[in-house]
């Protein structure tokens, strides 16, 4: 018998060992059978089969593992919340039940308010989250691959006019540019984005005031003047403590909730047959 259009072979397994799993519990089966959790080859080709279908491609030996890993932690979930009868009356299957389980153990956990000790150790230690990025306001003039035999060389000549001419004769030269002429405040994640990598990196290197280039970017060649740039700074704990003071603890409670189900998995015996190499990790 096929299964449904649109259900994997690891949902009808899955839909299945609860079924049985629930008629054990109720005609008094033996709670040591229960607690083994089988991964065979029968489940490992549904999962490669409904990974393959999405992306087009097997997964990895790592991607089938974490694959693997998460039916294994829906499963214990999904046998827990059976134990705790959390399926009565609710006609929601297995990954709602999954994830009151998962609430279960959210509730459960317990994160007393921080000292300050414990806050100014935290900002300490984790100063990459809060930094302001570097900043930068420039103008440029874009000369086009399509409009110019040689773009570079019409920049040196361009360069020469910036340089002597009015201050705002950057407006008039170079060619018609898609997006903006000058940016105020641009972190250099925006101006990569925006620009390619490669000019922002060139721009970051680059002293403010006075005409530089050419810089190429993923549109052409330009001519940059910097602006004003406001380098990276670390924000001082005073202005962000209520923010660092969040992090902190939805870092406790993710560790408590990691600690909560690592418990529920050793009631467990896993048992996974053999991964393999799929065709993409020996082609």
């Amino acid at each position: 018998m096929s299964a449904p259009r649109g259900v994997t072979p690891l949902v009808v397994f899955l839909f299945l060992g609860g079924a049985v799993f629930t008629f054990d519990r109720w005609r008094g089966g033996d709670d040591r059978a229960t607690r083994t959790i089988e991964i065979g080859e029968l489940q490992l080709a549904g999962i490669r089969e409904r990974w393959t279908v999405q992306w087009d491609r097997p997964p990895t030996e790592a991607e089938l593992r974490g694959l693997v890993n998460d039916a294994i932690r829906e499963e214990i979930l999904y046998r827990e919340a059976l134990r705790l009868g959390l399926d009565r009356d609710d006609t929601i299957v297995r990954r709602r039940l999954a994830q009151k389980m998962t609430f279960m153990l959210e509730d459960g956990v317990g994160v007393d308010p921080p000292d300050e000790a414990t806050v100014v150790a935290y900002h300490a230690a984790h100063g990459n989250r809060y930094r302001e990025p570097r900043r930068t306001t420039f103008v440029h003039v874009y000369l086009s691959r399509d409009r110019r035999e040689d773009p570079e060389a019409d920049a040196a000549m361009l360069l020469d006019q910036l340089t002597t001419g009015p201050p705002n004769a950057w407006r008039q030269l170079g060619d018609p540019f898609m997006l903006l002429r000058e940016y105020a405040d641009r972190s250099d994640q925006e101006i990569a984005e925006l620009f390619g990598s490669d000019f922002a990196g060139v721009l970051g290197d680059l002293p403010p005031n006075g005409w530089r280039g050419p810089v190429r970017s993923a549109y052409g060649v330009h001519l940059v003047r910097v602006v004003a740039r406001a380098d990276a700074q670390q924000l001082p704990l005073d202005e962000i403590r209520e923010r660092v003071i969040q992090d902190l603890l939805a870092d406790r409670r993710r560790e408590l909730n990691q600690t909560a189900f690592d418990e529920l998995r050793e009631r467990y015996d896993v048992q996974v047959g053999d991964l393999g190499a799929s065709q993409s990790d020996t082609s």
